[in-house]
């Protein structure tokens, strides 16, 4: 069979299959680089290469752009007296780059703001963060705008060249920002082409920014209303805001609504906290005539300062001279203990105005705890008192005690003696029953009431052993002497360095002494002992600690 010989394609043919390539040729000769050949695609990209003239290409690659088309190329020899240039349109890559590194800015900027938004829970930080990272990533200047309040918004503001500037706007002023009302009322943001920075007042940024050449006010979305606004703008005539710069700007402004939300929203809770926890606090000890009272308080956890252990001094009423004490201690800890507490105490304080004895105090709130629908899962233990001076300075103590360990009394030889008053816990059993004791304190002499969270306390060198009765009652007979605040104070700073900062429950101390001497009223008014140790601990001297 006869062998048949391919044919060389005609210089036609080989024409247009280069011009049909999706990829650009340029065929030089080595000598003079004179361009011999260009495809269709070479003469689209470089329209100024013509055959016959010089290349305006050189050296071994080639990168550069021609109206707005990206171009890069490499040059491949071909023989001794030819070469050739293979260029691509490099343009929907780049653009796609540029996209992506766009994207990656955006990302980091709204990962920046989460992280930085969600650090703190103050509102005027988080308005200042907001504002700040919209000057950073945003704009050239930033106002944020808190909702009204009183007639009157709050803002604050960032610009070049300038601190932080803060201030108030009334009412009225609003209108004069375009969409600055619509965006406080919580509407869909107005597009910056539709908002002449014309339009804006003097007084909105400082006259150093310059001309205002775009403006973008967004509504900062918060828990069922809006947070605030945030008032964008760019200076220079020709500045703009892209379709992708105002949605990067409505996500942002999203996430700092809802930081700034859960900021105020956490202020609002605080606020409420204190004022209901302020009734629940400790009371300010009275110094009446003839006898001092002392008291101390410790939380269990340092972040509450208030839990289920308690004191209380009600003064005299309807004329009388008996002071009514009553340290208590609800079972648990924490804020419902603390409820609980508040309950307590505010029944002890409503039977002191009728005037009854101590034991009948514990019967009556019994009955109160135990009433229908109330939660059971809580008693309580507690010491009432009443406190009358008698005769040569000595000082009278009625106690009744409901499930309370008993108080104790320090005598002037440093003897510590048992109060023998019982009674069954209170809020568990329909009927209780009520034992008081009377104590007479002479002179210098003391009771401690204190909780169990005193004697239960561990710590130690072990870490885990009890302070324990037998330890509180040596210690207690090393206060001889001293004044009732010191005296606490000191016992308090015992149990605190035998926990050395370990785990603990709430401990309440309440101390009363009779006067060693006649009180002396000092300036301020009420009257006091005038032991300097006395004076020292009411006035806060820590030194006292050390005094033996």
């Amino acid at each position: 069979m006869t062998r048949t010989v391919p044919v060389a394609p005609a210089p036609a043919l080989l024409r247009a299959v280069m011009d049909a390539a999706t990829e650009a040729v340029i065929l030089c000769a080595a000598a003079g680089d004179v361009v011999l050949f260009a495809n269709a695609e070479a003469l689209r990209l470089l329209p100024g290469v013509n055959p016959g003239e010089d290349s305006p290409l050189s050296g071994d690659s080639y990168r550069a752009e021609h109206d707005g088309r990206h171009v890069y190329g490499m040059r491949r020899r071909l023989d001794d007296d030819h070469y050739a240039w293979f260029l691509r349109d490099h343009t929907e890559e780049t653009e796609r780059t540029a996209e992506l590194e766009v994207e990656r800015s955006r990302t980091a900027f709204l990962a920046e703001a989460g992280r930085r938004l969600s650090a703190s829970l103050h509102v005027r930080r988080c308005t200042r963060t907001t504002a700040e990272l919209a000057v950073t990533h945003l704009a050239d200047a930033a106002m944020v705008v808190m909702p009204l309040d009183n007639g009157r918004c709050a803002w604050i503001r960032l610009s070049p060249g300038h601190a932080a500037e803060e201030g108030t706007l009334a009412e009225r002023m609003l209108i004069e920002v375009p969409g600055l009302p619509e965006a406080l009322d919580g509407f869909p943001p107005i597009p910056s082409r539709w908002l002449d920075p014309a339009q804006a007042p003097g007084w909105l940024f400082p006259a150093g920014l310059g001309p205002i050449g775009a403006l973008l006010v967004i509504p900062l979305p918060g828990n069922a209303e809006p947070a605030g606004a945030l008032i964008l703008a760019r200076s220079g005539h020709t500045a703009t805001y892209s379709a992708g710069d105002e949605m990067l700007a409505r996500v942002f402004a999203a996430r700092a609504g809802a930081a700034i939300a859960a900021a105020t929203l956490y202020q609002e809770q605080v606020d409420t906290t204190a004022v209901l926890q302020a009734d629940l606090l400790p009371p300010e000890i009275p110094q009446p005539d003839g006898f001092e009272l002392a008291a101390s308080y410790q939380a269990a956890r340092d972040s509450l300062r208030i839990g289920g252990d308690f004191y209380d001094v009600l003064g005299p009423v309807n004329g009388g001279s008996d002071t009514v004490i009553a340290l208590g201690d609800v079972c648990g800890t924490g804020p419902e203990a603390a409820v609980l507490t508040g309950k307590v105490r505010q029944t002890l304080r409503a039977l002191r105005l009728v005037g009854i004895t101590p034991e009948a105090m514990l019967t009556v709130l019994n009955q109160a705890l135990l009433q229908p629908g109330r939660r059971r899962q809580r008693f309580v233990t507690l010491v009432v008192g009443s406190v009358h001076r008698s005769e040569h300075g000595r000082v009278r103590l009625r106690l009744a005690s409901g499930g309370h360990p008993p108080p104790l009394v320090l005598r002037h030889d440093g003897t510590v003696e048992e109060v023998p008053a019982k009674g069954t816990l209170i809020g568990v059993l329909p009927e209780i029953t009520v034992r008081p004791a009377t104590v007479e304190l002479a002179p210098g002499e003391l009771c401690l009431l204190y909780s169990d969270g005193l004697t239960e306390a561990r710590g130690g060198p072990s870490g885990d052993e009890q302070f324990g009765e037998e330890r509180l009652h040596r210690h207690l007979a090393g206060c001889v002497g001293m004044p009732g605040a010191v005296a606490v104070e000191r016992l308090r700073q015992l149990v605190s360095d035998w926990v050395h900062g370990g785990p603990r429950d709430d401990i309440a101390l309440l101390a009363v002494r009779a006067h060693t001497r006649p009180p002396l009223t000092l300036r301020g008014g009420g009257a006091r002992n005038a032991s300097p140790y006395l004076v020292a601990a009411q006035r806060g001297d820590r030194r006292v600690r050390s005094r033996p």
